[in-house]
């Protein structure tokens, strides 16, 4: 498509493909400005109904404006093709950043605040992103996060392909390697209701950036499999190593908001992204005064013990929970002798 034109817009370049679709370098020559300009497989919208779905979620998108979130200029159709106007970020994906090691605590931080702000503004007007992952994330050459692909994940919809809870799973290997869209690096990504068909809200967002968090303070991803099917499993089943084990010196409080962000349960995790912007920012002010927050000792105890309990195989006694929990509470009491007095 490079050198043509649709509509006001001139393809300049490829700039990338994926499982939705190709996206180009164009320019707007009404306006004489840059923009990505992504242009959606035909198998994607070949369905009336979900084409007409998706341009009404795309255009629900583009009325939420935040300088973390990348606008979407403008949605429309040329024939058999629909495309999609954006505004072109220039600098590197938060995944790149990590790969580079380029991140450091406070880098991770600030921008996890920023991406928590503007996905807290889609979540006060009722619209999930439902992809948030380390590759739907730019960040500028000055510092500035932005969220991509607003509007594009509702082709996915449960109800089109997605697995529904107690499939089989070979028929959820099956989805995994062949819906539209959806590839490893996304599956790494998704919160326990969506590894198990279930509809999603606030909080699968909010578990997806906690994922990114995680990522971007350790390196490494907190759940992988060897098969999109274990990764899922993962997901849904297998508690995380705390971001303080795998990476010392990290502060207690960090591990208490990525924790919360990556609980299973949805109703247990931070309500949406507006709610876990607010820790995120005592965090950073903490950070940047070199102030430590301490964990209360009584939600310490708490965490420890659920941490336990979750990661325990099934079927494991009573008694050997029972001794587990013991264990912990000698060992916290006798390394902490403050908590004698």
């Amino acid at each position: 498509m490079v050198g043509d034109r649709i509509k006001h817009y001139e393809i300049e370049k490829l700039l990338g493909k994926g499982g939705m679709g190709m996206v180009y370098l164009a320019r707007d020559v009404r306006l004489d400005r840059p923009v990505a300009f992504k242009v959606l497989k035909p198998e994607l919208t070949a369905d009336p109904d979900r084409r007409r779905r998706f341009l009404r979620e795309a255009q629900a998108a583009s009325a939420v404006t935040h300088p973390a979130i990348a606008q979407i200029y403008d949605v429309g159709e040329e024939g058999e093709t629909i495309f999609i106007a954006m505004e072109f970020v220039e600098g590197r994906t938060v995944r790149q950043l990590i790969i580079d090691q380029e991140l450091d605590l406070s880098g991770a931080v600030e921008i996890a605040l920023q991406v928590a702000e503007g996905l807290g503004r889609a979540h006060a007007k009722g619209i999930v992103h439902r992809d948030i992952k380390s590759d739907n994330i730019m960040v500028t050459p000055d510092g500035h996060a932005k969220i991509l692909d607003f509007g594009l994940a509702k082709l996915l919809d449960p109800d089109a392909g997605q697995p529904s809870e107690g499939q089989d799973p070979t028929q959820m290997e099956t989805v995994a390697q062949t819906q539209l869209g959806m590839v490893m690096g996304t599956i790494a990504y998704m919160s326990p209701e969506q590894a198990r068909g279930r509809a999603v809200d606030q909080t699968s967002d909010v578990f997806s950036l906690g994922v990114v968090i995680y990522e971007m303070v350790t390196g490494e991803l907190p759940f992988k499999g060897e098969s999109p099917v274990d990764t899922m499993h993962a997901i849904a089943f297998e508690e995380v190593r705390p971001v303080t084990v795998v990476r010392k010196n990290l502060p207690p409080e960090l591990h208490r908001i990525v924790s919360r962000c990556l609980r299973k349960k949805a109703e247990d995790r931070f309500r949406d992204a507006g709610e876990l912007a607010d820790d995120l920012k005592k965090l950073k002010r903490d950070l940047d005064s070199g102030v430590q927050r301490e964990i209360p000792a009584s939600e310490r105890v708490r965490e420890s013990m659920e941490w336990i309990k979750n990661s325990m195989p099934l079927g494991v006694t009573g008694a050997l929970f029972g001794r587990a929990v013991l264990a912990l509470v000698a060992y916290l009491f006798l390394s902490n002798p403050v908590w004698l007095a």
